[in-house]
């Protein structure tokens, strides 16, 4: 059978709604169900959307969910399930300490013979945030209640004490759902560290947005990367676009490399410029969510139809069937 790995970004509303677009638009042109992907990788608001497809929503549903049209009778049994709001207050004044969540992390970046990790050093340096994020983990478990799902999902934080990252649903930490999409989607400075026997959780996207590199060595056929905070080259080069987004691609781009020379192929949907005058307000802002699952939309099916994703959609297209490599 044919294998596929799917990789879903971090990026707020923003993002949930551009990955609602493209895996909509990749279903329907290949006829592939994402929620069969042999192993999904989810940082932050990918968390949840992978949460979401391993209970069962589709990718119709999830695009249905962001452009306000009708839900499947089945999405409806799901959405049903969630009866939380989704409460995430902006950053406001703070009142309470200052002082560096971890103030080592910035020294231990720059003594690291590694590649440097810019917002891991900005995690360490800012304070804890003070916003709950328990909401998320409430929407998530009511989403996915149960145990955790049966086919790989890993979902990736970091460890604010140490620095590392850490991806629940592989490695030896003990987390439930609810917690471990909490977790991934805790912004440093803003909301609350997730705490899981004894160890501090932060927000993924601070090792990477995408952390596709985890696929890398798996032997699949495909690995599908829908990555919101990035964009293609001509949208990402500096000095035209910001400083995050250049650093963002550029770390993608070294990730999609390592899968690729061990001759796995990997299609790769990110904003184009059209994409990114979509957006409006932070990632946060849900005002434009129809208008950026539309534009994923049409941005995934360009990237289908260019030549140089063949490989890809006949993969994928094979998969559909069930037929073997």
């Amino acid at each position: 059978m044919t294998s596929i790995g799917l990789v879903l970004s971090a990026g707020g509303m923003h993002a949930a709604a551009f990955h609602a677009g493209v895996l909509a638009a990749v279903s329907d042109a290949t006829g592939w169900d994402p929620r069969t992907a042999d192993v999904m990788v989810g940082t932050s608001a990918g968390a949840s959307t992978a949460i979401s497809l391993r209970a069962g929503l589709t990718a119709t549903d999830l695009a249905a969910n962001c452009t306000g049209a009708p839900l499947s009778s089945e999405g409806q049994e799901i959405a049903g399930r969630v009866t939380t709001r989704l409460d995430i207050p902006p950053p406001t004044d703070r009142t309470g300490s200052w002082w560096p969540a971890n103030p080592m992390l910035p020294i231990r970046e720059i003594l690291s013979p590694k590649r440097p990790r810019p917002v891991v050093a900005i995690a360490g340096v800012l304070p804890e945030g003070t916003v709950s994020g328990v909401t998320i983990a409430e929407r998530a478990d009511q989403v996915h209640p149960g145990p955790w799902p049966r086919d790989a999902t890993w979902i990736c934080a970091v460890d604010l004490d140490s620095g590392k990252r850490v991806v629940f649903g592989r490695d030896d930490v003990d987390a439930g759902i609810g917690e471990a999409v909490q977790a991934s989607s805790a912004v440093p400075g803003h909301l609350t560290p997730v705490a899981i026997d004894g160890d501090r959780y932060v927000d993924g996207g601070s090792h990477s947005t995408t952390n596709a590199d985890l696929l890398s060595t798996l032997g699949l056929d495909l690995v599908v990367v829908s990555s919101s905070m990035t964009a293609v080259p001509s949208a990402s080069a500096r000095p035209d676009g910001p400083l995050g987004r250049a650093w963002h691609s550029r770390t993608l781009r070294r990730e999609v490399e390592a899968i690729r020379s061990r001759s796995t192929p990997v299609l790769v949907v990110q904003p184009t410029a059209i994409d990114l005058e979509i957006r409006s307000g932070g990632d946060m802002d849900r005002s434009s969510m129809a208008d950026i699952c539309g534009g994923a939309a049409l941005s995934a099916r360009a990237c289908l139809a260019h030549p140089r994703s063949t490989t890809a959609r006949g993969l994928l297209e094979r998969a559909a069937q069930g037929a073997p490599r």
